[in-house]
């Protein structure tokens, strides 16, 4: 669900979303996104646990090169905080909005649920349009998206090369990942960080529903200009917070 305040796409200057990221939210927003003329400009999330991560990243995208700020809220999570929130011009974060991660695109495993979803498809003989592989809600997974016009206009934007199968997919978000960060200059590292190294085995005991780091940890990944909404920032006192780990980038 999302809502601007304008009759008109140029006179638009906040943006408020709610709930998942996808191709029909990128649809629905992008003129706003584009053709704002308004001298300061917010993408708002209120709530989100993220969604596709082609839709984020095109809507991430257009954020950057359209000088948006970004406000947390409450709650943004997985392929929302892998691309929305680094992408705002200025990043504001409420006083006890959480930030969690999960993994992306160069997920170790990603690939290995790629080469198994299309296997299940081709043994299937038609598209799979329900199943997920992967730890649902804990892990960045691989998921059927039915096609759509939506859905095609977002590979479209992006230069995705239609019918790729999902491990040429992974392939192409990992590129196109790549230089979003490098074009922020941001580590690559931030939405898998969490899940390598000393932090392997946590991880991997699917205990948690991700990974949260501080500001100091955000600002050595490159994530600069964080305001704090309150003047400060507890994510302590999230009701998430307890399904999380903190994680500390050197």
């Amino acid at each position: 669900m999302l809502a601007h305040r304008a009759d008109e796409a140029v006179h638009c200057d906040t943006i408020t979303f709610a709930g998942d990221l996808t191709p029909e939210a990128f649809v629905e927003m992008r003129d706003c996104l584009v053709r704002s003329s308004a001298a300061q400009k917010r993408f708002v999330v209120t709530t989100s646990g993220g969604g596709s991560a082609q839709a984020a990243l095109a809507i991430a995208t257009l954020i950057h090169e359209h000088n948006w700020d970004v406000e947390i809220v409450d709650f943004c999570a997985s392929s929302c905080a892998n691309f929305i929130f680094p992408a705002g011009r200025v990043k504001y974060l409420n006083k006890n909005a959480m930030l969690l991660f999960h993994g992306g695109p160069h997920q170790r495993n990603l690939l290995d649920m790629a080469v198994e979803a299309d296997r299940a498809a081709k043994m299937s003989g038609a598209d799979i349009t329900s199943k997920t592989f992967g730890q649902v809600a804990k892990e960045g997974s691989i998921y059927f998206e039915v096609s759509s016009d939506a859905s095609r206009e977002v590979q479209e934007f992006l230069s995705i090369k239609a019918g790729s199968s999902l491990v040429e997919l992974v392939h192409q978000l990992r590129s196109l990942s790549d230089e979003f960060y490098r074009k922020l200059g941001v580590n690559p590292l931030l939405p898998e960080y969490g899940q390598i190294g000393p932090y392997e085995s946590t991880y991997k005991s699917y205990n948690h529903i991700g990974f949260m780091y501080r500001l100091d940890s955000l600002r050595r990944l490159g994530i600069t200009n964080i305001e704090l909404k309150d003047g400060e920032w507890h994510p302590e006192r999230h009701p998430a917070y307890e399904r999380v780990y903190e994680v500390v980038y050197p």
